[in-house]
């Protein structure tokens, strides 16, 4: 064998080991850098052939691996433009050329950029990349662009839903509430309801529950606990309630009854009530969705919502666990005015990284598959929050030593090299 293996090998080793600092540097420096994925070096072994008794030695490379594919921890954060993902996937975001790239890092700002020669206000990351989603108004797709100091326009309502649970131990009620009825008629519960014309003007509806009857499970036939719904306009109540009255010529308002009714032992709905339409003033309907009826021995609770909005204009934006970009207007009433995408490849750790913590598709990674946050496999979203990065800087602490020993080793490899050289020169004086 040659002296100059020695060189040869040591040399090769000490580039490796100095190639696993580097990566363990850049690991360190981006231990709170959200999203980032930490690199691990890989030592492979370069074998010369061996001939006639003689040692050839060889040499070391190095492979860097980005673990783009293991979480790091999330942290809760108090922007409402902050979201975290939670499983398979990659935020899709755009440069100012239009070239998708993906990401794990979830903070988004609101930031006004120049788009030929027009001021677009962009949802954008640190390094200015812009996320990108899917228009809920006419379905185009690509970079978000918000609709900073727009009037929006009022939207009618078409569609509500109310979820009640009813409590089993409510006493029954002779008779159900009626238009006429005298103040201070009997109930058992009252909610209300906000919706909206074409105009944008609210609407409320004043729900009153009564339970009529209650229902025997020995009884043969087996009869049912009863409630009547009962809806009116509050624009027509008297000081807030009963009776309720026309309030213009022709105004029939809203007057509507329904009836479910409840397997005393289950406490489950029996009426299957599902949908059913509510015709309001103005000659429009409203489909209620009473699917979310139940009756147990808890106290009573409703959650009655309702699309539509009224004119205003987005003072602020916010991001929902579903992955909806959501304009909260001067009203309070919040408008959903994009659907976040969601991209995952094959071979997520064979992307290739690129400037501000973002990635592109290779030929190894395969090509993206695009979906929706929470379904088909797909990660699922939170909001206010973020993925951290997933260095452990114990574990770079470690193999830092770990390097530092084998690169000092390699060194000592090469000065001793040197020193037989230096013998083997000497032999001529």
């Amino acid at each position: 064998m040659s002296i100059n293996g020695v060189f040869r090998t040591s040399v090769s080793g000490m580039n490796a080991q100095a190639n696993r600092l580097s990566a363990i540097s850049d690991n360190i420096g981006n231990a709170d850098t959200e999203g980032y994925k930490r690199s691990e070096t890989e030592f492979s072994s370069l074998i010369l052939p061996q001939s006639g008794g003689q040692y050839n030695s060889g040499s070391v490379s190095t492979h860097i691996r980005k673990t783009i594919s293991q979480a790091g921890t999330t942290a809760t954060t108090s922007s409402a433009t902050d979201v975290a993902i939670q499983g398979d996937g990659f935020f899709v975001v755009q440069d100012g050329s239009g070239r998708d790239y993906y990401t794990r890092a979830g903070s988004f700002v609101e930031k006004t950029q120049n788009n030929g020669g027009t001021e677009t206000t962009y949802l954008v990351n640190s390094a200015g990349y812009r996320l990108t989603g899917t228009s809920l108004t006419d379905g185009s797709a690509g970079a978000i662009e918000l609709p900073v100091g727009k009037l929006i326009a009022p939207t009618q309502t078409k569609s509500a839903d109310f979820s009640l649970q009813l409590p089993a131990s409510s006493e029954v009620v002779s008779a159900a509430p009626t238009a006429t009825s005298a103040a201070g008629a009997a109930y058992t519960k009252k909610t209300s309801v906000v919706v909206y014309n074409q105009l944008g003007e609210a609407r409320t509806l004043d729900v009153y529950l009564t339970k009529t009857a209650d229902g025997d499970a020995t009884a043969s036939p087996a009869t049912d606990d009863t409630w009547k719904i009962s809806i009116f306009d509050q624009a027509q109540s008297t000081n807030g309630g009963f009776p309720y009255t026309n309030v213009a010529t022709g105004d029939t308002g809203v007057h509507e009854e329904f009836t479910a009714t409840f397997n005393p032992v289950t406490g489950k709905e029996t009426s299957g009530l599902g949908k059913q339409a509510i015709a309001l003033a103005d000659g429009s309907s409203v489909d209620v969705d009473f699917s979310s009826l139940t009756q147990y021995d808890s106290d009573f609770s409703a959650k009655l919502t309702a699309d539509g909005n009224p004119a205003g204009y987005i003072s602020d934006f916010e991001i929902s666990d579903q992955g909806v970009v959501n304009g909260v207007m001067n009203t309070g009433n919040s408008i959903p005015l994009f659907q976040l995408n969601l991209a995952r490849f094959s071979a997520p750790d064979q992307l290739t990284a690129g400037v501000g913590n973002v990635y592109s598709a290779s030929l190894a990674s395969g090509t993206p598959e695009i979906g929706v946050p929470g379904v088909n496999g797909f990660g699922a979203l939170q909001s206010n929050a973020l993925e951290q990065s997933n260095v452990d800087l114990s574990t770079e602490l470690t193999d830092m030593i770990q390097s530092q020993r084998s690169y000092g080793a390699n060194s000592k490899v090469f000065q001793t090299g040197s020193e037989i050289l230096d013998v083997i020169i000497n032999l001529k004086r």
